[in-house]
């Protein structure tokens, strides 16, 4: 295999875990909303919630307290369980996500060692984060829904309950910093491949991607307008790499040729 087949590779392998994030997403997104479209009606009838709808969409006005007591149980159990569906779902799909991300690093880190080694590592711990996260978020959703069950039998929330959420905690915050730490060394690697292959698509990507995320921190004016930078920087991160892999791939085939 000649040096740009391994680019190739590599840059052909981070396009597919974008198709199976996007594609991951947007199947959660339509199943979220079915459940919510389904049960949105018995949940405001059963929690005596008052819903005002003017201009668009409006916040459910929301008593926690009038909630929590009167919310039935079974109604409870299919939220918290479509939760935890969502959870395991979102997790094989995230899985898969990384395990391609990081053959994809690592093939690029085989063509320059250099410039992707980093992201390669970055990968490693967005995947070592990830998995650190996951299983104890699904723990402390259920530890949630005895706490709540517990709150509506006899207004109170057992300290063990309490302890066990606080300890689910822990892993999450340790994943979460090693997910961040792991993204941005990613981010560098997305520059750097969009420098080194001259794609003005993939830089665009991560140029939006920044902006996307300084605002979302610093201005609350447009709170819709990160996600549509969010969503345009992800099909422009798409379609730069799948670029990137072609054009990689044809000077490979002409290396070999010769």
């Amino acid at each position: 295999m000649s040096e740009y087949e391994k680019a190739s590779k590599g840059s052909y392998y981070l396009f597919l875990s974008q198709i199976v994030a996007i594609t991951g997403g947007l199947v959660a997104l339509i199943l979220f909303s079915a459940y919510i479209g389904a049960n949105v009606l018995g949940l405001a009838k059963n929690a005596n919630v008052s819903t005002s709808i003017s201009a668009g969409f409006n916040f459910t006005s929301l008593n926690a307290r009038s909630v929590l007591s009167q919310m039935p149980i079974s109604l409870l159990n299919s939220v918290i369980n479509a939760v935890i569906v969502l959870i395991v779902a979102g997790a094989i799909v995230g899985f898969v996500e990384f395990m391609l991300m990081l053959y994809g690093w690592k093939a690029l880190s085989e063509f320059n060692s250099s410039e992707y080694h980093t992201p390669y590592v970055g990968s490693i711990m967005s995947l070592i984060g990830f998995l650190l996260v996951v299983p104890p978020s699904a723990f402390m959703i259920n530890a949630v829904k005895g706490a709540i069950v517990s709150y509506q039998i006899s207004q109170t929330v057992p300290a063990q309950i309490l302890a066990e959420v606080l300890t689910a905690s822990i892993p999450i915050f340790i994943g979460m910093l090693m997910l961040l730490a792991g993204y941005i060394m990613v981010l560098i690697g997305y520059w750097r491949l969009g420098s080194q292959f001259n794609s003005t698509l993939i830089k665009a990507a991560i140029i939006l991607l920044i902006i996307s995320i300084v605002i979302s921190i610093f201005s609350t004016i447009l709170p819709i307008l990160p996600e549509i930078l969010d969503i345009v920087s992800v099909i422009l991160l798409t379609a730069g790499l799948y670029s990137v892999s072609k054009k990689t791939k044809l000077r490979g085939s002409s290396q070999t040729s010769l």
